[in-house]
This record gives structure tokens, C-alpha cells and sequence, in this order.
């Protein structure tokens, strides 16, 4: 993908990579979202998402979601280029399961050792439990 250079709002060329903070309204709670990395015109101050940042958000609002629970195995199982299928056969389980437990933010202690085990990480590695804290009736990721 290329990169933005120039504003789509006021044509400027002025762009500059900043690190944004957003609300996130879902059942009745504020989830705030920071550092999220975008590009800002410096002239109209119009704000654009990278696909990057977009995966960032999803990410934040699923540790959310979670009540902190942060699943890291896709991205280090992709870092050391294991596959859905290899897992799989470690694990012994289908490729499809193997999909699913990188995706599950509702994983049992057992299966977290196990995959942590099957691709030789720290448990604290792979899975990650995050603080999240309310401050006048906004919800933090700390």
C-alpha cells in the first residue's frame, strides 16, 4: 500500500506521523484508546488511519473486551513462522483449532501451557494479562 502524501481534505502535503488518542463508546462504557499511530495533516489537522493503526484499535478493544486478557500467539506463532497446520500437528489438534486458539481471548490455563510449550515461548510471551483501569468513567488499558 502506498503511503499517504497529501492530504485528502485540503490537498496539503504537510503530513506528519503522530501518536492519537481515541474514544471507543460499546454497552454503555468509554474505552480509551491511546497511542495509536496516524497521520495528521498539519494544515486542516485531519486525521488518517493506516491499516496498521486499525489492527492496533481492534487489538486494544479486544484486550478490552477480554476484561485484559491479551492473546500474543498469532503474533508470535507468525514471527517464527509456524503455521496454522504445523501448530496444529503440535498441538494435536485440526488446523481449524489451531485458527481458533490464536483468535480466542476466553483461553483455559491448560491450553495456553500447551501452546506456549508447542512453539518453545514463556507463557508470559504468548498470552499476557493487562490492567485495565477506570478513571471517570473511562476505561484504560495500563
Amino acid at each position: 500500500m502506498n503511503k499517504l502524501t497529501k492530504c485528502v481534505e485540503c490537498g496539503s502535503t504537510s503530513l506528519i506521523e503522530i501518536s492519537h488518542t481515541m474514544e471507543h463508546n460499546e454497552d454503555g462504557k468509554v474505552f480509551v484508546i491511546e497511542n495509536i499511530p496516524v497521520t495528521q495533516c498539519n494544515v486542516c489537522n485531519d486525521i488518517y488511519l493506516s491499516p496498521e493503526a486499525n489492527r492496533y484499535i481492534d487489538k486494544q478493544l479486544s484486550i478490552f473486551r477480554s476484561g485484559g486478557f491479551d492473546n500474543k500467539a498469532k503474533e508470535v506463532t507468525k514471527s517464527k513462522g509456524i503455521t496454522q497446520e504445523e501448530l496444529g500437528n503440535r498441538l494435536s489438534v485440526t488446523k481449524q483449532r489451531a485458527n481458533q486458539i490464536l483468535h480466542d481471548y476466553n483461553l483455559d490455563v491448560q491450553t495456553m501451557i500447551k501452546v506456549a510449550s508447542a512453539i518453545n515461548e514463556p507463557v508470559k510471551n504468548v498470552f499476557d494479562f493487562r490492567s485495565i483501569q477506570e478513571k471517570d468513567n473511562k476505561f484504560y488499558i495500563s
